[in-house]
């Protein structure tokens, strides 16, 4: 059973790697689904900017930190990302929430 339970979206969202900050996304979707008795988180994003131009490649794991929902999708993997206008697709394996 597909069911779709609940979207997130933000305008500007931060990205970190291994602890450190290592730039931001904007124009981010976020998905929660519920397929074959678990949850599976998909989103995409409009534009990916980095601070180092190497750290913006397919397959990498980053946190992505929505900061207006108080949100971090933890473990993301980046899927893909079209080269010129940097936006794309990524898979988190679960969703966290915190407190400032």
């Amino acid at each position: 059973m597909l069911k779709m339970e609940r979207t997130c979206n933000s305008l500007k969202c931060d990205v970190m790697c291994n602890g450190e900050l290592i730039g931001y996304m904007e124009g981010v979707n976020l998905t929660q689904w519920f397929l074959k008795n678990k949850y599976s988180y998909k989103g995409s994003f409009s534009k990916f900017i980095t601070f180092n131009p190497v750290d913006d490649y397919s397959g990498m794991i980053v946190d992505i930190i929505f900061t207006d929902k108080n949100l971090i999708a933890k473990n993301a993997r980046i899927e893909w990302i079209r080269a010129p206008s940097k936006n794309g697709t990524f898979k988190a394996l679960n969703m966290e929430y915190y407190e400032i």
